[in-house]
């Protein structure tokens, strides 16, 4: 993966964590399709429908990295001919608690 192709994930992954928190929303569901729109991302339709890909940003494999660097937990089903349609990413554990306080201080 390129250096440009990375900073691409990076930057759509930072502005959906910061998207996120100020929503106060802790997980968001989106196609392959909406990702590969809004990430402007060069990859192929096929790696990025498959499990192997969505499998090493799941673990933070580099280069594959980028979603767990920014925060999220990766989850996705496969369909019958093992291809990813959807992905939900939600906040990792200290993004949660950032928000859980952010909430907390907002009801008190």
């Amino acid at each position: 993966m390129s250096i440009q192709e990375k900073n691409r994930w990076k930057n759509w992954a930072d502005g959906l964590r910061q998207e996120m928190m100020s929503s106060l929303t802790e997980e968001v569901t989106r196609s392959v399709d909406s990702i590969t729109s809004e990430t402007a991302t060069t990859k192929s339709e096929s790696s990025l429908r498959s499990v192997r890909f969505w499998k090493a940003c799941q673990v933070g494999d580099s280069p594959n990295d980028f979603l767990a660097k920014a925060g999220f937990e990766i989850q996705f089903q496969e369909d019958e001919d093992r291809v990813v349609q959807e992905v939900t990413l939600r906040l990792n554990k200290t993004w949660m608690t950032i928000l859980n306080r952010v909430l907390e201080r907002k009801n008190s």
